[in-house]
């Protein structure tokens, strides 16, 4: 190896660590401010869940005992089924709307974090390129 090879490599070196680190970097800034947004979703998520349950439950507790005063011992029979199924179909589609919301705020992590793996593949190949040029 002589010392003009030695020298480019180590240029070459210097080059691929500046700019990769510099993309790294960037990557990690981008992917931090995701999720920190991410983490005040869910919180924000958590305490809509949490109020909306507590007055959910607060209100069909009332109309509960309002129904039960009010109706026939007949009409309270399909009245209260109809309730609980018409609520089991809520839960269900709520479930279903909350797993979509939580599949939407991860694909700009994974978004983010494929592009940084695409990035450290593109370094390593234009570095492996430019090798085998210079063989030649």
């Amino acid at each position: 190896m002589s010392i003009s090879n030695f020298r480019r490599d180590l240029h070459q070196l210097k080059i691929w660590m500046t700019y990769g680190s510099e993309l790294l970097w960037i990557r990690a800034q981008m992917l931090r401010l995701d999720v920190i947004t991410q983490f005040k979703s869910i919180i924000l998520l958590i305490a809509a869940l949490i109020f909306t349950g507590v007055f959910t439950f607060l209100g069909f507790i009332t109309l509960l005992f309002a129904l039960n005063i009010v109706l026939t011992p007949q009409a309270k029979i399909w009245t209260f089924f109809g309730i609980a199924g018409l609520f089991l179909l809520l839960i269900l589609i709520l479930m279903v709307l909350i797993a979509k919301l939580w599949r939407k705020q991860s694909q700009f992590m994974t978004a983010t974090l494929k592009a940084i793996n695409e990035d450290i593949s593109f370094l390593k190949h234009s570095n492996e390129s430019k090798e085998q040029t210079h063989e030649y």
